[in-house]
């Protein structure tokens, strides 16, 4: 079977597949699958995985097992995982392959004869590396059902020092190597690296905007590991992460959330999250979903010995019991195709700076900014706005929202020229006062100075309301701006201007003085207020208002050629289109027309 990304979605043999699966660990066996083989528990669990519906399953290759001594590889590791995968084509399943798992909760579970080598840098060591690719898609290649190689599940964290200071291009230049060795082994199979969410929120280089030599980009989801003050597993924050980082990893490639679970919590909880936030992901552009884990883990070998909380964050009980989690994912599965409705190209773009991810270079730069972008994410659903982020020119939208600019290089600073220029408005809030500004003649305003504890400044008006500014959460400090040829839309309490709005050729720039999206990130400030009005006024002044709208801001509306998806992301039911959603699950609701209104 070739498999092949494009479009936003997985194909198979041309066809679209739908991806909704399990991160697999036998229960008995553990991490100790290929050492404590067992082909009937295997077989009884394939079959019920795909019983129920589910059409993927992701394995992890530990290198130890299959490679105990340096270029010395067990045969019957190999021969064991050939067998997992004809396992699985025979009940129609797909399979996702771990290659260097070596990461595995928490743990290391490593190569003896590494002996702490770099898995980047040291050259004998990326040649093993390279046989060993070479020969795990020799062995999977007859049975045509590997849709994906990840090399290596959240590898960065095997050498987090090191990892963090490699440079973008030797990253690049691993996944390459190791990509086009895979790809000629087995052509047709598609190749990613599964990195935790810290990739999209961090510098790190392991991101999703360093995929290039990819096919797929894999972001994992998990709110107790995340940015973005999530308050708790069944916030409005948390079961909207996975969507935001679908939608972010889209902005770089087709987006496969790879892992997405939660801890420490019981079984409602854990089925209300899944629910959805897996389905808002799929809603939002994943071309899959992959849920942590299978089941309970009854090994208490290592890494369960170190972590045993661990074991228990399986779809089913130690007994082989379903838990509630396990029929909302059998739902989805069945549902999949509905839930990724027709797209419609959005009016609204969200533009990722160049240096929107890069770790500060010295006193100078004040620090990265995706936790903006994760606050405009949520004010646009919950203005039920559409959008994409985009990298690059910024043709063709609308609007573009540029974020609590930190650091705007020159090619970003055309680029938002030249959308307003073209007709789009193009808002701008102030992250950093120094390298975040993008000049007079865009903004119609100048920085006059700035004022520490400034009193003026605690709160603004527009829209007939008082917005209270909290400087120190969003790592400014009170600027005092003086409009040119710039009008002012919305004062501070001192009568300075608060937010600008500048013609510009076509279009016009609306600048906004407050890093208004980084503001928001404390625990319940997102919901304390209609924070959500601000941006809705603005996409007002662009002439858009939301094609689908509810009074519930919690009530996520993805709105499709045919049909919209709604995913209450709140705690009590909500109605919306003459459905009510109940908290924390979703409803797919068909649109009478193309001019639907409501």
């Amino acid at each position: 079977m070739e498999y092949t990304a494009h479009t936003g979605r997985i194909h198979a043999d041309g066809r679209p597949v739908p991806v909704v699966g399990v991160n697999y660990h036998p229960s008995r066996a553990g991490c100790r699958i290929w050492r404590d083989w067992d082909a009937d528990a295997i077989r009884d669990d394939f079959a019920a995985v795909a019983g129920a519906g589910l059409t993927t399953v992701r394995l992890f290759l530990f290198w130890r097992d299959f490679e105990p001594e340096e270029g010395r590889p067990e045969p019957k590791a190999f021969a064991r995982l050939a067998e997992a995968v004809a396992t699985a084509a025979e009940h129609g399943l797909n399979c996702v392959l771990s290659v260097f798992t070596i990461f595995m909760n928490g743990q290391l579970l490593d190569p003896a004869w590494r002996d702490g080598r770099s898995l980047w840098r040291d050259p004998v060591l990326r040649e093993r590396e390279e046989a060993f690719a070479r020969r795990v898609a020799r062995t999977v290649r007859p049975y045509g059902n590997v849709l994906a190689f990840d090399l290596g599940d959240e590898i960065s964290a095997v050498a987090p020092a090191e990892a963090d200071g490699l440079s973008r291009a030797e990253v690049a230049s691993w996944y390459e190597r190791l990509a086009d060795a895979l790809r000629q082994e087995a052509p047709g199979t598609l190749v990613l690296q599964a990195n935790n969410a810290l990739s999209v929120f961090g510098p790190s280089p392991f991101s999703a905007d360093n995929a290039g030599p990819l096919d797929l980009v894999g972001v994992h989801g998990f709110p107790a590991w995340a940015a973005g003050s999530i308050e708790s597993t069944l916030s409005y924050k948390a079961t909207s992460l996975n969507a935001f980082l679908a939608r972010y990893a889209a902005a770089y490639g087709v987006p496969l959330v790879d892992e997405l679970g939660s801890y420490a919590v019981d079984e409602e909880t854990a089925a209300g999250y899944l629910a959805a936030s897996a389905a808002s992901a799929l809603a939002n552009g994943a071309s899959g979903v992959l849920a942590w884990c299978w089941q309970d883990i009854a090994s208490e070998e290592e890494p369960y010995r170190d972590r045993p909380a661990e074991r228990f964050a399986g779809l089913r009980r130690l007994d082989g019991s379903a838990k509630p989690a396990f029929d909302r994912l059998v739902r989805l599965a069945g549902s999949a195709a509905e839930l990724t409705p027709g797209p419609r190209p959005p009016r609204i773009a969200v533009h990722l700076p160049e240096r929107v991810r890069a770790r500060p270079q010295s006193y100078l730069d004040h620090g990265v900014g995706t936790v903006a972008a994760f606050y405009a994410h949520l004010l646009l659903k919950r203005g039920h706005l559409d959008y994409r982020f985009a990298v690059g020119p910024l043709d063709g939208h609308d609007l573009v929202i540029c974020p609590s600019a930190d650091r705007l290089t020159l090619t970003d600073v055309r680029r938002l020229r030249a959308a307003a220029e073209g007709g789009a408005t193009v808002y701008i809030s102030l992250g950093d006062r120094h390298h975040g500004f993008p000049g007079e003649e865009l903004t119609g305003a100048e920085i006059a100075d700035f004022a520490l504890g400034d009193p003026g400044k605690a709160s603004f008006g527009w829209l007939g309301t008082d917005w209270p500014v909290d400087w120190e959460t969003g790592g400014n400090t009170p600027v005092t701006l003086r409009a040119t040829t710039g009008r002012t839309v919305a004062a501070f309490a001192d009568g300075t201007p608060a937010i600008v709005v500048n013609p510009v050729g076509a279009g016009r720039t609306v600048f906004c003085a407050v890093p208004l999206e980084r503001i928001l990130d404390v625990p319940g400030r997102l919901e304390s207020a209609p924070w959500h009005r601000l941006y809705q006024g603005i996409a007002e002044l662009a002439g858009i208002r939301p094609r689908l709208d509810s009074a519930d801001p919690e009530l996520e509306i993805v709105a499709g050629t045919g049909s919209a998806v709604l995913i209450n992301h709140g705690t009590t039911a909500h109605r919306a289109l003459g459905v009510t959603v109940a908290a924390k699950d979703w409803a797919v609701v068909a649109l009478p027309d193309e001019g639907a209104e409501s």
